[in-house]
């Protein structure tokens, strides 16, 4: 439906006929119900001496040439008289379509003398402050306005009649704006511009200002009709949202405004280079296209309850790109209200903290490693020494001694290469690559050759072309989950069974390899899926950690869960990306 900005009494209307009414309009014409004027042709609402200047007007609406006209004319009423009025037509959206409004002021019954043309009760009725001019009269003085206008400009009726509202003008109202009104008036065109007016306090206020020249039957202008609108709060958004968009153009933050609804209105250039949408692709729609699986109804309904009450909203949680993507984001959501705290619209500002999670993840891991692993072997190492330097052990204790110290050594050493794949971690997610096609099928067949005594297998359907943002950074992934289950399991025909499974229409596919070891304990597996260790639930290796931040580092999600009836079964579910697509330094 359209706003309320105009009259109480006008008619909608679509290649003239009435697909509207409004109850004042069905009263002045006598219909007891909207539907009753329904398809009625609006020119059979004036006496016939008037249909063919109103289907002139309205022609240049409908056509384009215009897009406000005013007449005044004879309305057809269910008494014998006809009632004089000014009907001014234009352009409107009504129920999502263009359509046209004409709104009807009734022309009070008088003499000439007493400067009223309009009715007061319909004048008073409207909104906005309106206006009636006569440029019959020298400098086009004002012979009528109405409460509405009294009350934005705080001068009472008398001060205004007989002179022409350009007093309203002061120090900080343009002369190019005024002369753009004053040129339109001249050619009696209908104009709407925006003013720096005065009010009769001092105090300024942004007016728009709408002026159409009213024909009688033969063309002739008889009087122009303004609508004014006080729009300072509107001027002040507008100016506001202007210098935070200059602000947040700069910002390294992804900033987001959307309508009271959640409707996109604005990204800012960080937002389409974290998520991959562009301004196009984003506005109109709503922040739900960054939903990811990782937070349920609840955490959403949440942070909607909350925004709506007119409270900040603040969170960590994890969001999705356009390319399927998942990162750790952390999110400030402002309501902005108006002068009366209504809420007009929403801002938010993310934060990608994929980095700060995995940065704390691994100085938490590598701090437990050095403090509880290295000061284990250490101790091993220094006892059996101890023992060797003695010089008492048997041959068979001194064997078992240096079978000990070495065994400690490798560990120490298997610590050291550990920390040298997660900095190669780091360095090869922050090299810029192309997304590149994983050929599985070529890595398993490579695994099997490499341990011909492993029963392992790979079930894939049909999943199409998978193309991954760093293969090499993956396959050590991949490479990790096999090893652990080749040498933790204690069967004697170790079997692992690896599935490839994709919906073509998502964006993401699944690598599942299952093991038939002695599965994962649950305090590891808590570990890893909540992201943090504590001195009671913790990793006691770091390939599960490498694992885990791999795929984090490629935008992807590490699932852990037991294998039936035994084992352990480790999924990696990454985004599918294409040849085509860049890789994005951001993430």
């Amino acid at each position: 439906m359209l706003t309320k900005t105009m009259p109480e009494l006008f008619f909608i209307h679509s290649d003239l006929d009435i697909v509207y009414a409004n109850p004042m309009a069905c009263a002045l014409l006598g219909a007891e119900s909207p539907e009753e004027l329904t398809g009625t042709p609006l020119i059979d609402l004036v006496t016939s001496d008037y249909r063919s200047p109103l289907r002139e007007r309205v022609a240049h609406i409908y056509g384009g040439d215009e897009r406000t006209s005013g007449l005044n004319v004879e309305l057809q009423t269910d008494t014998d008289q006809p009632q004089r009025a000014i009907l001014v037509s234009s352009v409107v959206e009504w129920d999502d379509t263009e359509r046209v409004q004409t709104s009807v002021f009734p022309i009070r019954e008088t003499d000439a003398d007493s400067g009223q043309l309009l009715s007061e009760q319909a004048m008073d009725q409207a909104p906005i402050g309106i206006t009636v001019s006569d440029p019959s009269q020298p400098d086009n003085p004002l012979i009528q306005v109405n409460d509405g206008f009294c009350t934005l400009t705080g001068y009472d009726r008398e001060e205004f009649l007989g002179r022409n509202c350009r007093f309203l003008q002061g120090e900080a109202t343009r002369e190019e704006t005024v002369a753009e009104m004053g040129a339109a008036i001249e050619a009696q065109e209908p104009v709407t511009v925006d003013l720096r007016n005065y009010r009769k306090d001092g105090s300024m206020f942004w007016n728009r200002v709408t002026t159409i020249p009213i024909r009688d039957d033969s063309g002739t202008v008889s009087n122009f009709l303004g609508y004014q609108q006080n729009i300072t709060n509107e001027k002040r958004y507008e100016q506001d949202l202007s210098l935070f968009k200059v602000q947040s153009e700069q910002s390294e933050k992804a900033v987001v405004i959307t309508d009271s609804d959640g409707t996109i209105q604005y990204v800012n250039p960080t937002f389409e280079r974290v998520n991959g949408y562009s301004p196009a692709e984003a506005i109109g729609r709503t922040p739900r296209i960054l939903k990811s699986s990782q937070q349920d109804k609840e955490f959403y309904t949440e942070l909607w309850e909350t925004i709506t009450d007119g409270d900040v909203w603040k969170s960590e949680l994890v969001n999705k790109t356009k390319f399927g993507e998942l990162y750790e984001a952390k999110q400030t959501i402002t309501p902005v209200t108006d002068e009366k705290g209504d809420i007009t619209h929403f801002v938010g500002m993310t934060e990608d903290i994929t980095e700060d999670v995995l940065t704390r993840q691994t100085l938490g891991v590598l701090n437990r490693v050095m403090r509880h692993n290295l000061r284990n072997a250490l101790n091993v190492i220094d006892g059996h020494a101890e023992l060797l330097e003695d010089g008492e052990l048997d041959p068979k204790s001194r064997r078992a001694s240096v079978m000990a110290i070495r065994e400690q050594a490798a560990s120490m050493q298997n610590i050291g290469e550990k920390t040298a794949e997660i900095r190669s971690i780091w360095d090869r997610a922050e090299t810029h690559e192309r997304w590149e096609q994983l050929d599985i099928e070529s890595l398993v067949e490579t695994y099997q050759r490499q341990y011909p005594d492993v029963n392992i297998t790979c079930t894939s359907g049909d999943t199409g072309d998978i193309h991954v943002r760093n293969t090499e950074l993956f396959t050590n992934a991949i490479d990790e989950a096999i090893t652990n289950a080749i040498k933790h399991t204690e069967q004697p025909i170790p079997e692992v069974a690896i599935t490839v499974q994709r919906d073509l229409g998502a964006d993401q596919f699944r690598i599942t390899i299952a093991d038939n070891g002695p599965g994962v304990p649950e305090l590891e597996r808590h570990a890893i899926n909540s992201g943090e260790e504590t001195p009671l639930g913790h990793s006691l290796g770091i390939g599960l950690w490498v694992m885990k931040w791999i795929t984090t580092t490629l935008g992807g999600e590490l699932i852990i869960t037991d294998n039936d009836p035994q084992g352990s079964v480790i999924t990696f579910q990454l985004p599918v990306g294409s040849s085509n697509d860049e890789f994005k330094p951001e993430k």
